[in-house]
């Protein structure tokens, strides 16, 4: 792999990105870009509603849900939300979801784990459902006809560098047109520190334009420089992205 992306420049559109942190939510297209601050991210109700199988949302434990509602308002803000989930879309477009996390699932784990412990015989089914980090990926594939690559990816902190990179590579390499990245965390509070906030973002990465009429910005990882390059502009990350996008 690293002689090959030595050689090649990789290049992708950001198409959409969308976010759920302590904060608030939001995409790209209605302005602004992610405030990271401690507390509980919640999840909004108004994207959740137009979710395929939107009734079974609050099953999910919540680090499930802030990355399900992230992966909407970025498949939204990139136009690819609407049709997701039909027969249509899984025909027409190759997509695929790779998510980078340094909490994991822990809470939730830890929760199953408290059940346990009360008595084994009463261990949550519902919580043992979402006791895995990846977990999450197969809801939102359920929901947005994802057919493509899905991995999660564990990373010492906050960032997404190595989901960014797989992306890249999987749209130049793979057969996936569109390609969602991004980051989800959530954190225990009393631990919760910069960078090590809650929350979740992602971006839409594209081959090309695909009948878009816009797009936010161009992601670029050149052979001959070190790191990432977003309109021209070095980024570490993803978490740069949206800053450097509505500047």
């Amino acid at each position: 792999m690293n002689i090959i992306t030595k050689r090649t420049q990789l290049s992708a559109k950001v198409t959409g990105f969308g976010w759920v942190t302590a904060a608030g939510y939001g995409r790209g297209r209605i302005g602004g870009s992610p405030l990271w601050q401690t507390g509980e991210p919640q999840p909004p109700t108004s994207v959740l509603k137009t979710l395929s199988g939107g009734s079974r949302f609050g099953r999910l434990d919540l680090f499930s849900q802030i990355g399900v509602a992230a992966c909407a308002l970025a498949l939204e803000d990139a136009g690819r939300l609407e049709g997701a989930g039909s027969p249509e879309t899984s025909k027409n477009l190759d997509l695929g979801l790779i998510c980078a996390t340094t909490s994991s699932c822990d809470r939730t784990d830890h929760n199953f784990y408290k059940t346990v412990q009360a008595d084994p015989r009463l261990a949550s089914p519902g919580l043992f459902v979402y006791t895995l980090a990846t977990s999450f990926l197969g809801e939102a594939a359920l929901r947005f006809a994802i057919i493509g690559s899905s991995l999660a990816l564990i990373e010492s902190q906050p960032g997404g560098a190595g989901a960014l990179h797989l992306g890249l590579e999987q749209l130049f390499y793979g057969d996936e047109e569109v390609m969602v990245v991004g980051i989800c965390n959530l954190f225990k509070r009393e631990k919760t520190a910069a960078p090590f906030f809650s929350g979740a973002l992602f971006l839409v990465l594209e081959k090309n334009q695909n009948g878009q009429p816009s797009f936010h910005a161009t992601i670029n990882c050149n052979p001959g420089k070190s790191g990432f390059y977003c309109n021209d502009q070095a980024c570490p990350d993803i978490l740069s992205i949206p800053a450097i996008v509505t500047k």
